[in-house]
């Protein structure tokens, strides 16, 4: 089901490059080949006026310069000159030719057309968001105060889509309008005239964009096509896994079938190890007792006692089964542990809360000392869990009342290691006493822990367990002053 949900999403991710490189080729094509083209004519345009006519009607702009655009309307010579003017920009494809002074007043217009260049409102929904696409990425293209660039020497080029061409008889057409600013300078270095000349590019414009349209159909269809044929081989790929899934399923389930008998083989054999003797003696005892004729004469008090008593025994011995499958399974190296990210602080605060209950009974103070920055390291989540509720178990077991455990989190970043410790103020142990108390079924021989079953497995499965999990385990004890296990894990810096 993923790996559907990534194609989709790898076929949208083609779609909208397909797109996004479609908008990039009308926007290099109408920039860099229709703008740069009509530009380069238009300048050439203007070279070609300014050899030819600017240029050798130099007494006509020394008069213009001196006396100023209105008085010289009547002068032989400026008309002669407007005139050849005319005559030179009728023959040009321009839309519109204006040549403004130095002083930046018009003087010659070779159309009335009246050209809106502000964005227009268009016609259709289609034209109204190409337009608007239009105007996003040719932003930089239109000119911002291009009169006045012009005049300081530059050559200005803009670009004006869907503006507005109204005639003398107020018609209105929308076109595509690129609009050059090109100065003539003078001998001085400053602009003696500026031609503005507004080129319309609606047809070579149309042409990209007719191309962009079959370009985008036709990979339209392809993609479609390709795309219902991945999805149809998805969809039955999905359903020989689902199928496989089932399988799996089911060879599954007989597995843990065939693992459920072993275990209970393996039950069977271990009920030879003295330490189930207790809790079996116990059941059948307390069940003997009341199916005898003595259980008749038994109170009903007497009958709850005993059944509880047999109930606790059973669950002892549950408890002892579970130990000694676990412990096995560690020391013949077949129990897996599953190594992912674990967080130790998360790890802590739920491990406490799971012994909070007993230790509130025996009326014991649990202290949690973490780090405030989160710590990270590898291990089995349930096998660290079990680790650690061994550990706190039995430091609440073995310390008396008005007594503390103390699980606690420390980093050492020098040497990228982090140390977990349960820290008890219990009845403690003597150091010739630890290696027994490490080994299977071993127990320190103490006045306060004979209140207690146990297996004896519990120390030394946890060592087994954080081993496993590559881990070290050490543990320290004073008799009469408490009990300190540590376990250390090493981490790696978060990128």
């Amino acid at each position: 089901m993923q790996n559907k949900h990534i194609i989709r999403l790898s076929f949208l991710g083609v779609f909208l490059s397909i797109i996004m490189n479609i908008i990039l080729y009308r926007e290099f094509m109408i920039e860099n080949v229709i703008l740069r083209e009509i530009s380069k004519n238009n300048k050439h345009l203007v070279q070609t006026y300014n050899d030819n006519i600017w240029s050798l009607s130099s007494e006509v702009v020394k008069k213009f310069r001196s006396k100023g655009y209105e008085s010289m309307l009547s002068d032989k010579d400026f008309i002669a000159f407007a005139k050849a003017t005319t005559n030179f920009f009728r023959v040009s494809d321009a839309l519109k030719v204006q040549i403004f002074d130095f002083a930046g007043n018009e003087f010659f217009s070779s159309s009335d057309l009246n050209i809106d260049i502000t964005e227009s409102d268009t016609t259709s929904l289609y034209q109204y968001f190409v337009t608007k696409l239009d105007y996003i990425i040719f932003k930089d293209v239109i000119a911002n105060d291009p009169l006045t660039r012009a005049f300081r020497g530059e050559y200005v080029n803009s670009l004006m889509p869907k503006a507005k061409v109204i005639n003398s008889d107020n018609n209105i057409k929308m076109a595509n309008i690129i609009v050059n600013y090109i100065p003539i300078i003078g001998a001085n270095g400053a602009a003696e005239a500026l031609f503005v000349i507004y080129t319309d590019a609606t047809e070579p414009w149309n042409t990209i964009g007719q191309l962009e349209r079959k370009v985008f159909g036709a990979f339209l269809i392809i993609f479609t096509v390709f795309f219902i044929i991945i999805m149809y081989n998805t969809r039955y790929a999905q359903l020989i896994i689902n199928r496989q899934y089932q399988v799996n399923k089911l060879l599954e389930e007989a597995k843990q079938k065939a693992e459920m008998e072993n275990i209970a083989k393996t039950q069977f054999l271990a009920n030879v190890s003295h330490e189930l003797r207790t809790p079996l003696n116990a059941i059948i005892g307390f069940s003997e007792i009341i199916l005898s004729e003595q259980g008749k004469k038994l109170s009903e008090q007497q009958y709850i006692d005993y059944v509880y008593d047999i109930h606790d025994s059973g669950e002892h011995l549950l408890s002892v089964i579970n130990d000694i499958l676990d412990y096995s399974k560690a020391t013949a190296d077949k129990l897996k542990v599953d190594m992912i990210e674990v967080d130790i602080n998360k790890m802590v605060t739920s491990s406490m809360r799971f012994v909070a209950t007993r230790a509130a009974e025996s009326k014991i103070i649990l202290i949690e000392d973490t780090p405030q920055e989160h710590v990270i390291i590898k291990a089995d989540k349930k096998r660290l869990k079990q680790a650690l509720l061994n550990l706190l178990s039995n430091a609440v077991k073995f310390t008396p009342e008005n007594g503390s455990v103390t699980l606690s989190v420390s980093k050492n970043t020098e040497s990228k290691l982090v140390y977990i410790r349960v820290i008890d103020t219990g009845i403690g142990m003597a150091e010739q006493d630890i290696p027994k108390a490490l080994s299977s079924f071993g127990q320190v021989d103490n006045k306060l822990n004979r209140r207690y079953e146990g297996t004896g497995l519990g120390l030394p499965l946890t060592k087994k367990l954080i081993e496993l999990m590559n881990g070290k385990f050490e543990i320290t004890s004073q008799e009469g002053k408490g009990t300190t296990v540590t376990v250390t894990f090493q981490y790696e810096d978060e990128l």
